[in-house]
């Protein structure tokens, strides 16, 4: 009986402990129900699904297998408690280019504007710098970003003023002929810009303030009028000299050259040239020969018009002109008037 008895309390405690054991794995089951937490890992277009009972963010990295770089970024910290049901976001640094200061920078960057990426790279701005893309704009993968420091300078100069040419125009004057009444004098005045410097090459210019310090001097001209008259076909034709002469006309005949048809110079001119309608004789000391002219009509009577000073008479002195006209009856009506002679340029 005695026997009996200690064997039923050894049965009782070993119970005893199976039902302890029992009871201790199955909290434990229980803990691991409820503190198991549900994690989702984008990592770019990766998405990883864990299952843990790790407390912080970082564990829950580790247990997926997601390595985080130095630029690498996560939309949480790294100490953040896990939810269940969380979702972490992984953006993977990619390269960008800097240019800043003289320098070329290939950098790593997770950060997608402008501004952010500077910050990170301890890249500062003064007021008046600028970026390329602009400060607030997105950036892709391999894009360059340009610094551009921004200076601005005020600086004054000592400057010529040109002086002027003046030119007047006189009657009096032969055709082509030029005057200088005054020689021409610069002046001078201070000028004060405003000068932007771009990364230390000028970019913009811009006058602030003027100071007048000597006022220039004009040069003075005096230059021949340039002198037209209209022809009688109504083209306006430039001449250099107008004179009033007396005109008279001859031809051929014996009674108005004194050279019969046999003569060997027989209706040749003095120039050596044929006499025809537009030639005219002249005295050489106030027209020379080879000069070429317009005879105009002061009475109203059909102009002579363009002719060649190219022969001379021995009546023909001083301001005399003699037409030559091929019909004698022609000779004999014009008599002698008087004419209006353009020498022509």
């Amino acid at each position: 009986m005695e026997l009996f008895n200690k064997l039923l309390n050894v049965l009782k405690k070993k119970n005893t402990i199976i039902i302890i054991n029992v009871m201790l794995l199955l909290t434990v089951i229980s803990m691991e129900t409820i503190f198991n937490k549900k994690i989702t890992i984008i990592d770019k277009e990766k998405e990883i699904k864990i299952e843990t009972l790790s407390s912080k963010v970082d564990k829950a990295l580790k247990k997926a297998g997601v390595t985080i770089n130095e630029h690498d970024q996560i939309d949480v910290d790294m100490n953040t408690k896990l939810k269940d049901g969380m979702v972490i976001q992984v953006k993977r640094a990619f390269e960008v280019k800097i240019n800043v200061d003289g320098k070329s920078l290939d950098v790593l960057t997770a950060n997608n504007k402008v501004k952010d990426i500077l910050k990170e790279y301890n890249i500062e701005l003064d007021e008046n710098d600028r970026t390329q893309p602009a400060f607030d704009k997105e950036i892709h993968p391999k894009d360059t970003i340009d610094v551009i420091r921004v200076e601005e300078k005020l600086v004054k100069e000592v400057v010529n003023i040109p002086y002027r040419s003046i030119i007047t125009y006189s009657e009096e004057m032969e055709a082509g002929a030029i005057k200088k009444k005054r020689d021409g004098e610069n002046g001078k005045k201070e000028v004060e810009y405003r000068i932007v410097y771009e990364n230390g090459v000028e970019a913009i210019r811009e006058i602030v303030n003027e100071r007048i310090i000597k006022q220039p001097v004009d040069e003075l001209i005096v230059r021949a009028s340039e002198k037209y008259f209209v022809a009688s076909r109504g083209q306006p034709v430039r001449y250099k000299k107008v004179l009033i002469m007396s005109a008279t006309a001859y031809d051929l005949s014996v009674e108005s050259c004194g050279k019969t048809p046999d003569h060997p110079e027989y209706g040749i001119t003095r120039s050596g040239t044929k006499a025809r309608p537009g030639v005219v004789a002249v005295d050489p000391r106030v027209i020379p020969l080879g000069t070429k002219l317009y005879v105009e009509s002061l009475d109203g009577t059909k102009d002579y018009g363009f002719a060649s000073a190219e022969d001379t008479g021995g009546a023909i002195k001083g301001k005399k002109i003699d037409l030559f006209m091929e019909d004698p009856k022609a000779v004999a009506r014009y008599g002698r008037r008087n004419v209006r002679v353009y020498i022509l340029d």
